[in-house]
This record gives structure tokens, C-alpha cells and sequence, in this order.
């Protein structure tokens, strides 16, 4: 597969004008940098990459309602506390309850590998296939200890759990997973956080939903109507023909050009 010149002005033009300051605001990332410390920007980025589905004003909204309730450091809450409150909380699907179970399994990380990325990583990360690495999250992660009085709750709420924390074993495309490992992984550039050291840029995927699938679709890389895990590789392969060391640098860019309700397509007659 070779680079064609007309796609990578495209793809630079849109990080002109898409990876910037000013749609950081307008994007969840947004929240994780009001905090100073990478342990609490760690553990907001989780929670608010979960929440990010739906629209962008009440995912914002969403993401706020639960920080605010980890008492202004998210890190030490979820490492100290000894219940969770969301009471009232609903985000679409989610609820307070999911909310409550995905924070006792972050406390249970914390507690045993000292952060979420030393629980994500093993000896082979490096090495291994994103694929590989986010199943085994997945399932560690989704397996871990909760409270005798969540137990049920959380049998209950699988379906719902395992939509807010998805496997590509099932065929997600894991956006979600896929976007906050590229908040954590790639360099800091003022949308980005570079916070985990253990995984290269190179080894990310890029974080698929319906906006960046339209994006997707205006480029002819996919005639799919739908996110999936084979769409996510096919096209970062793309994209690794373009950046081989970064294929993700445009995703932000990708993602919130679509969300302006413009196409790719703008860029083929600019100068």
C-alpha cells in the first residue's frame, strides 16, 4: 500500500485546522486536563473515555456530574474510599450502579498494580497486538473483586457493563478504550497527555465511532455501516502508510471535523 499525496494533504489539512485548543474544549479530554496531577489525570481519563458516547454536550455534562463526586482528587477517592455514591446518576444506558461497579474495579487496580496502566501492561505489551492487550484488560479488569452488595447488581447489569467496557473479541470497535489509550500514549501536544510509557505510539489504534466511520467512508476506506474491530485495523493500517511512528495523530482532528457536520471531502479542491 502506498502513501498518495492528495490523501495526505487531506489528512494534514485537517490537523491544521482540527487538532487545536479550541475543540479541545469542546471534547472530553477537555476535563481530564482541569487536574494537575497524572495520577487523578489518569483516573478521570478513564471514567470520562467511558462516558464519551452520545451527544458531546451531555457527555460533557455526564463526565463532570461524576468527577465532581470524587471530592476534587479522583485518584485518592478511588484508591481510599470505602463505597461510591452516583445516587441519581444516568448517563443513556449507564447508570450509577455501573458507575459504582467500574469505580470499585478501578480501586482494586490501584490497589494491587499502583496505577491502571501498570495493571494493563504485562512483560509482552511491547510486542503484543492491541487486540490482545485490550481482551486481556477487558477480561482482568471486568473480573476483578467488587463489594458483597454489587455482586448481583453487577450480574444484572452485564449487558450494560460489557457495552460501557468492550472486548474486540466480541467485534467492538472499542472506541472508548481506543481513545483513552491515545490520550495516555501519545506525546503531549496540548490535546494529548503522554502519561503512560509502557506502549508506543506506533502500537495504538484509532478510535472509531459513527463520526470518524463518515470520515472513513468519504476516503473510500470502508463501505461498512458499522464500527468494528476489522474496520478499526483496516484503517489505521491506512493510516500507518501516512505516520508509521504516530498513525492516530489525526484522529482528534478526524473525529471532530465530522462532528462539525462537514465531510473530508471539503479539502479536495483547497489550495
Amino acid at each position: 500500500m502506498k502513501a498518495k499525496p492528495e490523501i495526505r494533504r487531506i489528512l494534514d489539512l485537517a490537523y491544521r485546522d482540527y487538532h487545536s485548543h479550541f475543540y479541545r474544549e469542546k471534547d472530553p479530554v477537555s476535563l481530564v486536563h482541569r487536574f494537575s496531577d497524572p495520577k487523578d489525570q489518569e483516573c478521570a481519563a478513564f471514567l470520562a473515555a467511558l462516558l464519551s458516547y452520545g451527544n458531546v454536550a451531555t457527555i460533557l455534562s455526564s463526565v463532570s456530574n461524576v468527577l465532581s463526586r470524587l471530592e476534587g482528587s479522583p485518584h485518592k477517592t478511588l484508591l481510599h474510599a470505602k463505597n461510591f455514591s452516583f445516587h441519581g446518576f444516568r448517563h443513556r444506558f449507564t447508570t450509577g450502579e455501573d458507575i459504582e461497579i467500574v469505580c470499585h474495579w478501578i480501586q482494586s487496580a490501584l490497589r494491587t498494580h499502583g496505577s491502571l496502566e501498570s495493571f494493563f501492561l504485562d512483560k509482552n505489551s511491547r510486542q503484543s497486538p492491541m487486540h490482545d492487550l485490550l481482551s486481556s484488560f477487558v477480561e482482568r479488569f471486568t473480573s476483578l473483586s467488587l463489594p458483597s452488595h454489587l455482586r448481583e447488581t453487577s450480574r444484572r447489569r452485564t449487558r450494560n457493563l460489557k457495552y460501557l467496557i468492550s472486548d474486540p473479541r466480541r467485534g467492538s470497535a472499542c472506541k472508548r478504550l481506543n481513545m483513552f489509550l491515545r490520550w495516555m500514549v501519545r506525546l503531549p501536544d496540548g490535546i494529548d497527555l503522554g502519561l503512560w510509557k509502557g506502549l508506543g505510539t506506533e502500537q495504538l489504534m484509532l478510535p472509531v465511532d459513527t463520526h470518524v466511520l463518515k470520515t472513513l467512508q468519504g476516503l473510500r476506506w470502508t463501505r461498512s455501516q458499522q464500527a468494528t474491530w476489522k474496520v478499526v485495523e483496516k484503517a489505521t493500517e491506512r493510516l500507518r502508510v501516512y505516520f508509521p511512528a504516530d498513525p492516530i495523530r489525526y484522529d482528534f482532528a478526524l473525529c471532530h471535523l465530522s462532528m462539525t457536520g462537514k465531510t473530508i471531502r471539503i479539502y479536495e479542491k483547497v489550495e
